[in-house]
């Protein structure tokens, strides 16, 4: 089964006990500099006070999320890539 954004976006929606709230989450998938299959996600943050250590919480479930998921999927890790942006600096897509 192919690993697309949609689905991706999915299991992040069920992630629960993260320290900040994200008001949403964008995803794209497909392969990184070196032809490794890959998974970007941002994280849009809605407390713009959110710190290092909380954003670091976050990122490490994100990455385990997406390592676990790829996996049981595709039999292979995808390598996770996490940024944050602040809701409030970016307009939401439709």
């Amino acid at each position: 089964m192919d690993i697309t954004p949609e689905l991706v976006e999915a299991e992040l929606e069920k992630l629960r006990d993260l320290p900040t709230p994200i008001a949403w989450w964008e995803v794209k998938t497909g392969l990184d500099s070196t032809d490794d299959p890959a998974v970007w996600v941002w994280a849009m943050l809605e407390d713009e006070e959110a710190d290092f250590d909380t954003v670091s919480v976050v990122r490490r479930k994100v990455r385990k999320l997406v390592r676990d998921l790829t996996r049981r999927r595709t039999g292979t890790e995808w390598w996770p890539y996490v940024r944050f942006r602040g809701a409030w600096e970016v307009e939401r897509p439709s």
